[in-house]
């Protein structure tokens, strides 16, 4: 289960953002036991997204939706880049845009790194 906008959310043990994200990083990386830590970064807004967001290496959040987030972020600050309201300017979709090019440049520089 998780919460999201104030609802409970119900759903299979291996149905989930997380297990989406293991499936497709265990189909790149095979050969890697920790592809989703090593390898997987996510954009993500809410509570229904936390169990991925700390299981990839990296998440990016374009604003901050409630309390929860806004704590779990501060717990997890060296994995959970916020982009929304950071320079006065990247607020709605261009906070969203800000984290893509963030994700772009992080895939760059680990192509660059291989």
């Amino acid at each position: 289960t998780s919460t999201n906008l104030g609802c409970i959310d119900f759903y299979p043990a291996k149905s989930g953002k997380k297990h989406c994200c293991a499936y497709l990083t265990g189909k790149l990386f095979a050969t890697d036991a920790n592809q989703m830590e090593k390898h997987a970064v996510c954009l993500c807004d809410d509570d229904n997204d936390l169990e991925m967001a700390l299981a990839c290496q990296h998440a990016f959040v374009p604003g901050i939706s409630s309390e929860s987030m806004q704590q779990t972020i501060a717990e997890h600050a060296n994995r959970i880049t916020v982009t929304g309201g950071v320079d006065g300017l990247s607020e709605g979709t261009a906070a969203t845009d800000r984290a893509l090019q963030l994700v772009l440049e992080r895939v760059q520089h680990s192509k660059s790194k291989l």
